[in-house]
């Protein structure tokens, strides 16, 4: 099958295609090989040139790197380029991938979700609902609820792989999530925290929760069934 630009959602994801296809490792990318790669791609395409503008904003960027890498010239001064060394543009590849990945996921999620019908709980059943013992809700807790608020959002449909020029990391939006949890006095309603319903955004948003749950950075708590979600600090954390 021929590849065309029309196949990939922007450079990054061709970029990480070329990686893959030459069997490089994406920690030691040959970027005299992958930019000679990547200009050989996008000179073969026919597209408009707005279509090209990203395209070549990426081949400027490596042959920025191409140049630097030739010239053995470590650059101290502040540079106009996103990538200034071989190591910066793995770390976007990797990053990239894993939202790719994650975009994949919810899609299946969404399919699954679509084919399962359910009876929405009367006030009789719920008064049934007795206190969650444990506060800490499970993965598949919050995904459930997750997941439902992608659907009132208007975002339950397939995710794209599409990246913003604006991009986000799991480390910055940890931050900010630590500093809106301390304006908040250290507890925070789960759904406050998507103030932008971007997917990348909802994405980067839901995987930092994660992460910081997992490293203990947070607690994710909810008294009843089918209550308000929160997260707040845990009750031997430093920073509140």
């Amino acid at each position: 099958m021929k590849l065309t630009l029309k196949d990939f959602e922007g450079p990054l994801d061709l970029l990480l295609h070329l990686v893959k296809s030459k069997k490089m490792d994406i920690y030691n990318i040959d970027i005299a090989l992958i930019t000679k790669e990547y200009l050989a791609f996008i000179e073969n395409n026919d597209l408009s040139i707005d279509a090209y503008s990203e395209y070549l904003v990426m081949a400027g960027e490596l042959i920025h790197l191409k140049s630097k890498l030739l010239l053995n010239k470590e650059e101290e001064v502040e540079s106009d380029y996103e990538y200034n060394t071989p190591d910066e543009l793995s770390a976007r590849l990797i990053e990239y991938e894993k939202i790719k990945t994650l975009a994949l996921d919810f899609k299946d999620l969404e399919a699954k979700r679509s084919e399962v019908f359910t009876k929405l709980p009367s006030y009789e059943e719920y008064k049934e609902h007795r206190p969650i013992t444990n506060s800490d809700l499970t993965l598949n807790d919050l995904t459930d609820a997750f997941a439902a608020f992608l659907k009132r959002s208007k975002l339950a449909e397939p995710l794209n792989t599409h990246i913003t020029k604006k991009e986000f990391s799991v480390e910055e939006r940890s931050l900010e999530i630590k500093k809106m949890l301390k304006e908040k006095k250290g507890r925070v309603k789960f759904f406050e925290l998507f103030e932008e319903l971007t997917k990348p955004y909802v994405i980067i948003t839901f995987l930092s929760v994660l992460n910081m749950a997992k490293n203990k950075e947070i607690k994710i708590t909810q008294k009843n069934n089918f209550g308000d979600i929160y997260v707040e600090w845990p009750s031997n954390n430093k920073e509140k």
